[in-house]
């Protein structure tokens, strides 16, 4: 087509036709600019394609590490539920007057002293984060949801550093003083994990009154049942913004199948 125009323009020339090679000159800048305008749109819509094939291999990996969060989730409500409810047992019981019930006392607070923190599986929401591809996500409620799920996130391990702060000083310090308590451990040998439990019937009887002494100080310690009380809530409190991440992730994870699916 450009080169019907370049020969028309020549023929005016020659013809001295001015006015006629004007209009076809006009024509060809025309045909140029709409030449180069459509090349930019199969630029633009090939980019677009590209970045949309990211970004939903981007929601595919989402999804994955949110389908892992529902199990992580849920494990660690769980955790947190049965910390504040041995707490809660502890705080209600009596002083224990026998071994059996010594046995029962240090499975309790054992449960309240046992340490573990929440580490979320949200590797490529922080890839996104790094990378600086956050807007190839674009679908607002799904960018937002991630966000507020993170904010949710720093909200449990805020907790958890100040619940590790209180375990220190109202649980772990004052138990030191009467470590007899721990005698249901058999520290003969060295094990992989925990040491192995023993029975009332493997402790000798010469210790029994001295573990059974020790339980009940304990139980009388004001400190140690402060700790317990905070425990108690704190434990509670972080048990309740699992459930309520729980929600967010299910919510989440439908936005994206439905993200996923549009052409």
């Amino acid at each position: 087509m450009i080169e019907f125009f370049r020969n028309i323009r020549q023929r005016s020339i020659g013809e001295n036709r001015f006015s006629k090679y004007l209009l076809y000159a006009i024509g060809e800048i025309i045909l140029v600019v709409i030449g180069i305008l459509l090349a930019l749109q199969i630029n633009n819509k090939n980019e677009q394609r590209k970045e949309r094939i990211r970004e939903i291999n981007y929601l595919k990996n989402l999804k994955v590490d949110l389908q892992s969060e529902i199990e992580n989730n849920e494990e660690f409500a769980n955790f947190r539920f049965a910390k504040a409810k041995a707490a809660s047992e502890l705080l209600k019981g009596d002083a224990p007057d026998s071994m059996e019930e010594v046995q029962v006392y240090t499975n309790r607070y054992e449960m309240v002293f046992i340490w573990n923190i929440f580490v979320p599986n949200n590797n490529t929401f922080k890839e996104l984060l790094s990378s600086g591809n956050l807007s190839l996500i674009n679908n607002e409620a799904i960018k937002n949801g991630l966000l507020e799920l993170d904010k949710r996130y720093t909200s449990i391990a805020t907790g958890e550093r100040h619940m590790r702060r209180e375990h220190e000083a109202y649980l772990y310090d004052p138990h030191v003083e009467n470590i007899a308590a721990l005698g249901f451990f058999d520290l003969s040998e060295p094990a992989y994990g925990f040491p192995k439990r023993l029975t009332v019937d493997d402790i000798p009887e010469s210790q029994h009154q001295k573990m059974i002494d020790d339980a009940r100080w304990q139980h009388n310690n004001e400190v140690f049942e402060n700790g317990l009380k905070l425990a108690f809530m704190n434990n509670g409190f972080v048990a309740g913004i699992h459930k309520e991440v729980l929600e967010d992730v299910k919510d989440l994870i439908a936005l994206i199948e439905e993200e996923i699916t549009k052409r």
